[in-house]
């Protein structure tokens, strides 16, 4: 019972190289990230950063002031 064996290598299967998804494959390309890794980290930054930008320009942009009341329809009565 002691005598026992395992033969794992057989089993086991090389590993592939996966390619990197569209967008991550164009960072790398254009030279902004050497890897996958950091492809994805680059990607979150700029993630972040636009999320920054819309929230200011939401927050910034609209105005105070109540928009003003729609012109009166003809034949409609006037308000006091």
């Amino acid at each position: 019972m002691a005598d026992l064996q395992f033969n794992e290598e057989q089993y086991m299967t090389p590993a592939t190289a996966q390619k990197p998804s569209l967008i991550a494959g164009l960072v790398i390309r254009l030279g902004l990230a050497q890897d996958e890794a950091g492809a994805q980290k680059a990607l979150v930054v700029v993630l972040v950063v636009v999320v920054i930008a819309i929230i200011a320009v939401n927050f910034f942009s609209g105005s105070s002031a109540a928009p003003p009341p729609p012109p009166s329809i003809t034949g409609a009565p006037s308000a006091p």
